[in-house]
């Protein structure tokens, strides 16, 4: 074994060191400050800094908020403190994550109502463990270790999920006399970090998370997916699944296929209601469905497009891929490449004039975009709305009102569609609605494209860009938010996704967040497919569904 190994920086700076050095160490040695740097991608693996050095030619990059990890693991550390402070106050606290609100955690107190003395109460407490910048050490303990830890301290919530995890040991972090299980990495110390807010919001509260430039919002607006996240949560008590271990528990017992049978059903009473509402409104004549990527948007228009037909309705799809500009028109990116996520890559002048014009009752040929040759052609579609016609038209930028400025309110029905609602892991984390999409796009990408994970993950980064700028803005004014996740989802993917996630390579860049994909899907039991309906929205990526995708 050598005695000295190399250690890369990103920038090209080059260090030797002993084997076995911890990585903090080393970093030590290239920055005078690391108050910024909250873990560290030592070759393509997020690791802490207690991390031990000993492959030779290590590539050491560092891991700060203005990163999809460094947001995590700022995030789990504040939680981490919110902890701190709740147990030192109120002793115990059965505390539940509901929601990720434009980032912001949106939390309540089941047994502890949180006034707004209170808020400021566990605000000035959380100021106090962090300006302290308590050491948060972690230890790997066995289950039965860790059963012991949390039957000690009555969190009745922890056990129950420890019961159902598939590991043998656990990681818990341990800080100024306490412990608590965190899944993913926290910082170091709890000084890490300093910007956060905590104010009243709803029925409980809003840890509010700082920007990349560590920059807090200095007003919270009331965000219309509230209202879904607690209906999700109601619909969940109902049926007795709140976190992965009530999941697991019926895969095990073999009573998953009700749940699958309430969750479908849930999805379709909502289709049900919102057909009702665009039928009470008389003057709907379009409908405009957007969404992020993988949200289900395919199978959504055409689910919506059978119940429409229960009513009388006559759904026609509009296409806004056939709305591009001349591809010689197309904007270019910062990579000097086509820019067709955009706004300004569709021909929005025509997109309005032709909508305008059916709603009042003319007649319009509508376009076909040649996406060989990047021009729009005209091969006699022509159409006129009757009585009983409705618009769906279905794309990254429904939304935006500059597409359809000319089409009287009345006449347009806006619905977003996103799995935003989805299931704890425990109460300090729910499943991301990004891993689920992300998830879902890496299984569909490979069986109907033929994309490798690499090239899901590479085209990932920009499709989040997209939606942030050109969804999201739109959402809280919308007429309908329909969630598209799946309580069960997590269970599926597993069978589907962690094999494709086996894929990427440890020299890939994509390795980290393979692996943490893949220990993510490691919480859940896999289930039998079989009886997913065939028109549920999950069969889109999975495949084998009655609907094109």
């Amino acid at each position: 074994m050598k005695e000295k190994i190399k250690v890369n920086f990103e920038d090209g700076r080059q260090v030797s060191v002993d084997y076995k050095t911890k990585a903090i160490d080393a970093i030590k040695l290239v920055e005078k400050d690391v108050s910024d740097i909250l873990a560290l991608n030592i070759n393509n693996e997020v690791k802490n800094y207690s991390y031990e050095l000993v492959a030779n030619e290590n590539m050491i990059k560092y891991i700060k908020l203005n990163s999809p990890d460094g947001y995590r693991i700022y995030t789990r550390t504040l939680k981490m403190v919110l902890y701190m402070a709740l147990t030192k106050l109120y002793s115990a606290s059965d505390i539940e994550f509901i929601a990720t609100i434009d980032k912001d955690q949106y939390f309540i107190i089941n047994n502890i109502e949180l006034t707004a003395d209170k808020v400021k109460d566990i605000k000035k407490k959380m100021l106090e463990i962090i300006k302290n910048d308590f050491p948060i050490t972690k230890r790997n303990v066995s289950i039965e270790e860790a059963e012991l830890l949390y039957t000690a301290s009555n969190d009745g919530d922890k056990l129950q999920h420890i019961e159902n995890k598939l590991k043998s040991n656990l990681t818990i972090y341990f800080c100024d006399g306490l412990y608590n299980y965190f899944y993913g990495i926290l910082a170091p110390s709890t000084g890490y970090v300093k910007k956060f807010d905590l104010i009243p919001y709803r029925d409980g509260a809003l840890l509010v998370i700082p920007d990349a430039k560590l920059n807090i919002k200095t007003e919270v607006t009331n965000n219309r997916m509230y209202d879904t996240f607690i209906e999700f949560n109601k619909l969940n008590e109902v049926i007795g699944i709140e976190n992965v271990g009530n999941l697991n528990e019926r895969i095990l017992n073999n009573k998953i296929n009700t749940v699958i049978q309430v969750a479908e059903a849930i999805h379709q009473r909502e289709l049900v209601e919102m057909v009702l509402d665009i039928e009470k409104r008389k003057d709907v004549k379009m409908i405009l469905i957007a969404g992020p990527s993988s949200s289900g948007k395919t199978t959504f228009a055409q689910k919506l497009g059978v119940q429409l037909r229960l009513t009388g309705f006559n759904p026609i799809t509009i296409s806004m891929d056939n709305y591009f500009v001349e591809r010689k028109d197309t904007p270019l990116g910062e990579d000097g490449k086509y820019n067709f996520e955009c706004v300004e890559s569709l021909d929005i002048e025509l997109f309005n004039s032709q909508m305008r014009d059916l709603i009042a009752g003319k007649t319009v040929e509508l376009p076909e975009f040649d996406f060989v040759v990047g021009t729009k052609k005209y091969n006699g579609n022509y159409l006129t709305l009757k009585e009983k016609d409705i618009l769906i038209v279905e794309g990254i930028h429904a939304l935006n009102p500059i597409l359809t400025q000319f089409t009287p309110k009345e006449n347009k029905y806006n619905i977003y569609i996103a799995p935003i609602a989805t299931l704890n892991l425990d109460g300090y984390t729910k499943v991301s609605s990004s891993d689920t999409r992300l998830l879902r796009r890496m299984v569909r990408d490979f069986n109907t494209r033929g994309h490798s994970v690499e090239k899901t993950f590479e085209l990932w980064v920009n499709v989040k860009k997209g939606e942030e700028k050109y969804i999201f803005p739109f959402v809280n004014s919308v007429d309908r938010i329909y969630n598209s996740s799946l309580i069960y989802e997590p269970s599926v993917m597993k069978t589907f996704a962690q094999p494709l996630l086996l894929q990427v390579e440890r020299e890939s860049p994509y390795y980290g967040e393979a692996r943490r994909l893949y220990e993510f899907l490691n919480n859940f039991l896999p289930m039998e497919t079989t009886n997913i309906p065939i028109d549920s929205i999950i069969r889109e990526f999975i495949g084998n569904g009655c609907f094109y995708r």
